[in-house]
């Protein structure tokens, strides 16, 4: 301990003798006197636990989407080797289907920043601003490893999101976040392009593919636990996931979801069902959007969307990344978007709607148009040339090499 506080003062402090005998001390902060230096003198003062992980779903947001993968698969290949800590918020529910070996703290307490002060090695899939805002920083020895949560998608993120970077507090806290990034993990060269252009400092990219993604090439029993879950195992099941709208205005969601079952028994054959997935920054809205109509579900709360995602038949976004990790199961897929333009101005998108694979439309008649004369060839047709195009290489292995790379950077062999 006593060790660590040297070192600390060392880096901090500056004494210089002057001639006539006496001493000048300098005292220099290259952070914040009330976050930085707190976290420092309270938490960095205790060794890092070289076995230890800490694991972070979008802001405590649950067990789900690439951290749930990478930890499964380092109990399944290493089995005891590792304490998995998991940050968590929103009480009892979140944590429901997070596994007894793995522990469970608090997103927003103190204990959090003790584990992350502590902790080998950190896998997230969002940056950390809010931690970064209450003094954390990475220290030598550690390892931050960054997921993120999209991958090949449209919608524009970070410091290329239009007026975002104008937020001087926030951009600040956002570089000192990126800077700290040991591993990006990457599915694609446009992805890798991406993290190079919309983040910091942005140095070694592994070209890993997205632990999320494995379950939509190697698992074929996800659909069986989706449909289960909701009570539908002898229907299809439709996935409808929009994005949320920076004014969280909620009248770009009118889908006629009577006339869209209809539409899906006319191309596809069988009885249909509806699964409604709002973003995490308007699922508080979710009664709103629902309609009080029979085989339409709320999946708004479903802990892992990854799941819903891999268990549908065929799915329905606006802009949303997830249609792009859908899309890896070459089901159909389609894109119900009312107001691109106004979108397009207030977030901005990488590409054109239209060189991707999915039918566009911009209303409910476009929509059930676009799947009643659903060519399946030119669809897939389409995904390959699309995927080719941006230099996807998932594979379905992507779990083990991240989990390879944390006991790598562990020791643990």
């Amino acid at each position: 301990m006593f060790k660590h506080m040297r070192n600390f003062f060392n880096r901090i402090v500056l004494v210089k003798q002057l001639g006539d005998g006496r001493f000048e001390v300098h005292v220099r902060f290259p952070f914040s006197f009330d976050s930085r230096l707190l976290f420092a003198l309270r938490h960095a003062v205790k060794p890092i636990d070289s076995k230890k992980i800490v694991f972070d779903n979008y802001m405590g947001k649950g067990y789900g989407c690439n951290p749930k993968y990478v930890a499964e698969k380092l109990q399944e290949k290493y089995p005891g080797q590792f304490e998995v800590v998991w940050l968590v918020s929103g009480g009892a529910d979140a944590c429901a289907e997070i596994p007894d070996w793995i522990r469970k703290v608090d997103y927003k307490s103190k204990q959090a920043l003790r584990e992350y002060a502590t902790a080998k090695i950190w896998v997230s899939n969002y940056h950390k601003v809010s931690f970064v805002a209450r003094g954390l920083f990475k220290r030598k020895g550690q390892y931050f490893i960054q997921m993120w949560h999209g991958s090949l998608g449209i919608k524009k993120i970070e410091a290329d999101v239009p007026g975002l970077t104008e937020n001087l507090k926030w951009l600040r806290l956002a570089k000192r976040s990126s800077k700290m990034v040991d591993f990006w993990i990457s599915d694609s060269d446009f992805e890798s392009t991406i993290y190079r252009q919309a983040f910091w400092d942005v140095n070694s990219i592994l070209m890993y593919g997205h632990p999320r993604n494995d379950i939509l090439i190697n698992d074929h029993k996800i659909s069986g636990k989706v449909k289960k879950y909701f009570e539908v195992e002898d229907k299809r099941v439709l996935l409808y996931a929009p994005t949320f709208r920076e004014d969280y205005r909620l009248d770009c969601y009118q889908v006629n979801y009577e006339m869209l079952r209809q539409a899906l028994q006319d191309r596809f054959g069988g009885e249909w069902v509806v699964l409604v997935r709002l973003h995490p920054r308007i699922r508080g809205k979710i009664k709103q959007v629902l309609p009080d109509c029979d085989g339409v579900y709320d999946a708004t709360y479903y802990v892992d969307i990854q799941e819903l995602v891999a268990g549908a038949d065929c799915m329905i976004t606006d802009y949303s990344s997830c249609i792009f990790d859908f899309m890896l199961s070459r089901r159909p897929g389609f894109i119900f978007a009312t107001d691109i333009e106004e979108f397009n101005t207030e977030r901005g998108f990488y590409y054109p709607l239209e060189e991707t694979p999915f039918p566009i439309a911009r209303n409910n008649e476009e929509l059930m148009q676009n799947i009643r004369n659903f060519d399946e060839a030119a669809y897939h047709n389409g995904v390959e040339e699309f995927l080719i195009n941006k230099g996807c290489i998932e594979d379905g292995c992507a779990s083990e090499r991240v989990a390879d790379k944390i006991a790598e950077l562990a020791g643990v062999r």
